[in-house]
């Protein structure tokens, strides 16, 4: 490690050494100024030839000289002033192969140092931090960074309760030095652990929140509020999945309970005293005119005595309307007269009623016209009357709806990935179950599809999984599930059909369309598919019985004498049992 200016450096390089992350850090002109040991053990081309000033494209040029061919090597300068552009714009991680590794880079802008680049490796760090196999796919690596980076704790669990993964803010906020470590244990356990390195495990608030775990963790989906050590709350809402796991983000609200808890004291103390109302009143209206939330504080008669500026521009009310002092059914009327509650579910507006604000709802969360999402937190005022927040938490129902997006979709094509495809198909099959209706399952495994992927390389084999998963999703109904199963195979779940023909047709449609020759680049390409149907309930009465069976009838028309790429359509059986092919 280089001796920079800047003392944090060092520290900050030997430890990310621990870790086995490379470092790199540039100033504002592209000039090194720092590197650690694992920089130069993932890119032993800069040994001994590194040093503080020396411009990128020099480091840069040693780079591509021990990557590029013969017939690539008089292109050296165009990739260098590439790789440049790359470095200054970089905003998300890529991942890319230097010497047999398979590293990742993520760039960060220091305001006024310049810029640092880290990289680690795809299968190594990265996953082994999380826990490589405990609870998330085996190719993973970008997913896991991804969720390395959400502020929000991450846990997941299986049926009995037991963790099986955790993120890093997770483990940060428990006081985890390593995220592995919360692995097979239970949130109980590690709450409890988490009070116990403390010092503190007989505290009040310990003991409360190992109370309300036993009582919560039964009823999954039900949010509920932690205190930890700090003292931090978190406030913990979990998602139900599939096969009793269960997904919970631990969400730090210290902060804004902290004010809530503030602007309720203030509102006590306004109440004991005339002369403190006075003096207390403009700190509190400060306070209330400068928070992100929009507050208003409601009388036990149910009139709005008071409301900042904010709570007009999350919720466009006129002015003229809350200046009035207006009863809280009185507003209610005017947001309903203007569509503020249409499509709402009963949960999102249970906040709404005026006439007993001693049992309202604690916390609601629903989505308002305009789009945006919005948290409404109701705080019983002693004496009567309530203290309601409004906050906007759009950016954070959209970064989960994105991760659960990233959990459930194919990355290339986006299509299903197979797990959620066995949730659709496990949903299905209980509903023809009840229903007495049938469904098919095509199972395709593509042809052709190896020789231009060992031809033209992985590039060009990516573009036909996307021209594939185009394809099957503009031939397939909008009420039928199309996924991407892995590598070249996929399937389609094609719902509430009446008879066997049907699944043979969109087979055939299928076929015929992923047999059109097309156009990549100047490559003209030409593949084909092998399908194999299964019918609910006469090939399998299970979900996996049904996938297994479509996959049994694909492998027979895969193995057929056949040539090429052509499409062999099965035919219905008579009786149980794997389709035959014809």
């Amino acid at each position: 490690m280089t001796d920079p200016a800047n003392d944090w450096i060092a520290p900050l390089g030997q430890m990310l050494d621990g870790l086995g992350i490379a470092m790199c850090l540039f100033d504002d002109q592209d000039r090194t100024q720092a590197w650690n040991e694992t920089f130069l053990r993932f890119f032993p081309e800069h040994a001994g030839h590194v040093h503080v000033g020396e411009p990128y494209c020099d480091n840069l040029r040693r780079f591509y000289l021990g990557r590029l061919g013969p017939d690539e090597i008089e292109r050296i300068d165009s990739y260098i002033d590439a790789g440049i552009a790359r470095h200054r714009g970089q905003t998300q991680p890529f991942a890319f192969e230097h010497r047999g590794r398979q590293l990742v880079v993520s760039s960060l802008r220091l305001q006024g140092v310049g810029r640092l680049r880290v990289w680690s490796l795809r299968h190594g760090a990265a996953l082994d931090l999380l826990g490589q196999g405990a609870g998330l796919p085996q190719d993973a690596g970008a997913l896991s960074s991804l969720l390395d980076r959400v502020p929000v704790g991450l846990m997941q669990c299986d049926a009995a309760g037991a963790i099986t993964w955790v993120n890093a803010a997770f483990a940060l906020k428990y006081g985890l030095h390593d995220p592995r470590a919360a692995l097979g244990r239970t949130l109980e356990e590690v709450f409890r652990q988490a009070w116990t390195a403390a010092g503190t495990p007989d505290a009040p608030a310990c003991v409360q929140g190992l109370q309300t775990l036993r009582e919560m963790m039964r009823f999954t989906g039900a949010p509920f509020e932690l205190t930890l050590p700090g003292p931090r709350t978190v406030r913990v809402q979990a998602r139900p999945g599939v096969d009793s796991v269960h997904l919970y983000a631990h969400i730090d609200i210290t902060e804004l309970r902290l004010q809530q808890e503030r602007l309720a004291e203030a509102e006590q103390a306004a109440r004991d005293s005339a002369t403190a109302l006075a003096r207390e009143s403009a700190l509190l209206q400060a306070t209330l005119q400068n928070m992100e939330q929009g507050v208003a504080m409601i009388n036990p008669q149910g009139r709005i005595e008071f409301y900042n500026q904010r709570i007009l521009e999350l919720l466009d009310l006129p002015r003229e309307l809350l200046d009035t002092q207006p009863l809280l059914e009185d507003v209610i009327r005017f947001q309903r007269e203007h569509g503020e509650f249409e499509d709402q579910p009963p949960q999102a507006l249970a906040h709404l009623s005026p006439h007993s604000l001693g049992t309202v709802q604690p916390l609601a969360v629903r989505q308002r016209p305009n789009g945006r999402m919005i948290e409404v937190r109701s705080i019983p005022v002693a004496g009567g009357g309530l203290l309601r927040t409004f906050t906007d938490v759009t950016e954070r129902h959209q970064h989960l709806q994105h991760i659960e997006h990233l959990a459930s979709h194919d990355s290339l094509t986006g299509l299903y990935n197979r797990a959620k495809f066995m949730e659709c198909l496990v949903a299905e099959v209980a509903l023809a179950r009840r229903q007495q209706g049938r469904l098919a399952v095509l199972y395709l495994d593509l042809d052709g599809f190896k020789p231009i992927n060992d031809a033209h390389g992985h590039a060009a084999g990516d573009q036909v999984l996307v021209w594939v998963g185009q394809t099957l999703r503009r031939v397939a109904r909008e009420s039928d599930f199309v996924a991407r199963l892995g590598g070249d195979e996929f399937a389609v779940l094609q719902r509430g059909i009446d008879h066997y023909d049907q699944a043979v047709a969109l087979a055939q449609r299928l076929a015929d369309a992923l047999s059109q020759p097309w156009t990549l680049g100047k490559l003209r390409v030409q593949i084909g598919a092998s399908i194999g149907i299964a019918l609910y309930p006469e090939h399998g009465s299970d979900p996996e019985a049904l996938l297994a069976a479509a996959d049994q009838a694909m492998y027979l028309v895969k193995t057929g004498n056949r040539k090429g790429g052509s499409l062999v359509v099965p035919r219905q059986t008579r009786g149980g049992g794997a389709p035959q092919m014809s």
